[in-house]
């Protein structure tokens, strides 16, 4: 595969999404924090020694003659490593050292099977696991005692709703949907948020109808976040204000301000394809911010801002972090982290869906990046050996890399 390809972002063609009254100013516009951001001024690199103590690196290890396939999300919990394997309908699960502990592999249409894995749910104590059957039909919730993956049932029904990301929280369910279309209450929607209970009471935030002759794209494979106190927030795909939702309503918090350099937020307006068009056009142009962490202890988003004469998508020299430590009020912003405190990987980045594989960027008291070899490596035969890992190479599974906060930050 022509790695130039692979290494551009990728460009989420959502064939197969998730299935299944604009709230926007319930807060006044003068209590959002305004961050100003010059794009320009973004360093090369953050050396990960200013922010960082220590660096481990955990090599997601299958058993011989099994393989991992395109990973969607990695889910990091006190116990174990969840891996959400798209390709081959199945979800592995990992010791905190990377060894595999166990295979959910039930694909099938037999009493506790499921056809396809859709977005999955875990709970605190791990006792079991739960995630969305896509049938075709109407969705279900299923739910396996973990680790013994005998089969609980059905717990729930699921919406018919199309959607790029979703999570659970407080019991109502949230769709990012990247302006996939919709029919909610009747009414045909673009909007960027669908809120929906138990019952099927829908909400839809950010609403907005536009043309996409069923053809979408997404910038970002993930727009939430959560943190330690169980708040979730959101990011708008062409918006620069960053929310916190709370029950049914979006509350602004911050909005980033990137000067003369800022997109037209009319561009969302637009059809998907002249979306695309303008988007593979820009020039100086900043967008997609998307709110990473946001805790007692950092502020952290990610954007893109792209300097090109031509037509192209983005790629990875276009991604920026910008990081606020708030007890040292210590602020980053920059292209990459460079690694300073161990050979690989020479680059990290916080972002929750960098390469297209979601995951949290905070655990705990480590930062965290996932590494996708194939994605990594700049030429598809290159190859290096890591001490404690072994070798390393394209074709390689997923790398969890946990970096520890140095405490004065």
């Amino acid at each position: 595969m022509n790695m130039k390809l692979k290494k551009t972002i990728a460009l989420f063609l959502l064939i197969c999404p998730f299935y299944g009254c604009d709230n926007r100013h319930n807060r006044a516009a003068s209590e959002m924090e305004i961050i100003q951001i010059d794009p320009m001024k973004a360093d090369e690199f953050i050396p990960l020694s200013e922010i960082a103590e220590s660096i481990k690196c955990i090599r997601l290890q299958v058993d011989s003659g099994d393989v991992m396939g395109r990973i969607r999300e990695i889910i990091i919990k006190k116990k174990h490593i969840y891996a959400v394997d798209i390709s081959q309908q199945a979800i592995f699960i990992f010791d905190k050292e990377g060894r595999l502990v166990a295979k959910l592999n039930k694909k099938g249409q037999g009493p506790g099977e499921y056809l396809r894995i859709g977005p999955v749910f875990i709970d605190e104590d791990e006792s079991y696991i739960e995630f969305v059957n896509y049938t075709g039909g109407k969705q279900s919730i299923l739910r396996y005692k973990n680790l013994s993956f005998d089969f609980m049932g059905a717990i729930s029904s699921y919406p018919d709703i199309n959607a790029n990301s979703v999570k659970r929280h407080n019991g109502l369910f949230y769709f990012a949907t990247q302006q996939i279309d919709n029919k909610i209450n009747g009414e045909d929607t673009n909007g960027d948020l669908i809120v929906c209970d138990n019952e099927d009471n829908f909400k839809v935030l950010f609403d907005k109808k536009i043309e996409t002759e069923h053809h979408y794209f997404s910038m970002t494979s993930e727009c939430f976040s959560k943190n330690n106190k169980g708040e979730l927030f959101f990011s708008p795909m062409y918006g620069n204000i960053f929310y916190q939702l709370n029950d049914r309503d979006a509350i602004p918090l911050f909005q980033i301000d990137f000067g003369t350099y800022h997109i037209n937020e009319s561009v969302g307006l637009q059809s998907t394809k002249e979306q695309m068009e303008y988007i593979r056009k820009m020039n100086r142009v900043a967008a997609f911010p998307v709110l990473n962490i946001y805790d007692d202890r950092i502020f952290s988003f990610s954007y893109y801002f792209k300097q090109s004469d031509t037509e192209r998508w983005m790629n990875e020299g276009d991604f920026r972090q910008y990081i606020t430590f708030r007890k040292s009020k210590k602020v980053y912003h920059a292209k990459a982290i460079r690694n300073d405190l161990s050979t690989f990987p020479d680059r990290l980045y916080l972002s929750s869906y960098f390469f297209g594989c979601v995951h949290e960027v905070l655990h705990e008291d480590y930062l965290v990046d996932i590494i996708v070899p194939d994605l990594y490596f700049h030429d598809t035969d290159e190859k290096v050996y890591i001490e404690g890992l072994g070798e390393i190479s394209a074709e390689s599974d997923p790398i969890v890399v946990m970096m520890k906060l140095k405490e004065n930050l």
